[in-house]
């Protein structure tokens, strides 16, 4: 037994894929959010205005690395129309911003072995998002690429229908104006090392 254990534990040490320790990003303040949407009258469009969020990461020892974690909130007051204050507060009732006042995102899955160069590589993210009270999994096609000082750039975009999370389409001008149900949500955050 003495003999198996000696030959065996040099095999599980080499077999073992050799990982570094584990740091911590946070979103920079230059984080881009988009809300596109339509209506019957015209398309329209909402900046998320800040954004805060961390994430856990490691590195291997073939420069590869693994996301471990990542979790984004946003305030639904951080939520601004190009068609002001009426559409801003239209949104916040759709949402339920006064009993629900965040938004957030949550990787639900480690994404492994990938390889950020400074052109991307693209990945597939398996996650949860709260909107409204509900929560949801969201599956999402993102873009990573390497920065500057060791920061990494997330892009990406997702359709998602309102009503999958509770949320009515607002409408507005006694019901004139209708806002379609499904809205393109589109990112590109900068993760710093801290």
């Amino acid at each position: 037994m003495k003999t198996f254990t000696k030959l065996l534990l040099p095999l599980l040490i080499l077999a073992m894929p050799l990982v570094r320790a584990q740091s911590t990003y946070v979103i920079a303040p230059s984080a881009e959010f988009t809300i596109k949407g339509t209506s019957n009258v015209h398309d329209w469009d909402e900046t998320i205005q800040k954004a805060t969020g961390n994430g856990s990461f490691s590195m291997n020892d073939d420069g590869s690395m693994n996301i471990l974690s990542v979790q984004v909130t946003i305030q639904c007051i951080d939520i601004k129309s190009t068609h002001g204050s009426i559409m801003d507060n239209k949104t916040y009732e759709a949402l339920k911003a006064e009993k629900n006042p965040t938004i957030t995102y949550k990787l639900l899955s480690p994404v492994n072995n990938i390889n950020p160069s400074t052109a991307g590589t693209s990945i597939a993210a398996k996650g949860q998002v709260t909107i409204a009270g509900v929560t949801k999994a969201i599956d999402l096609q993102v873009k990573v690429q390497s920065g500057s000082a060791g920061s990494l750039i997330f892009e990406g975009s997702k359709t998602l229908k309102m009503t999958d999370f509770g949320v009515s389409p607002p409408t507005a001008f006694m019901g004139a104006m209708k806002v379609g149900d499904e809205v393109v949500v589109k990112f590109k955050a900068t993760m710093l090392p801290r």
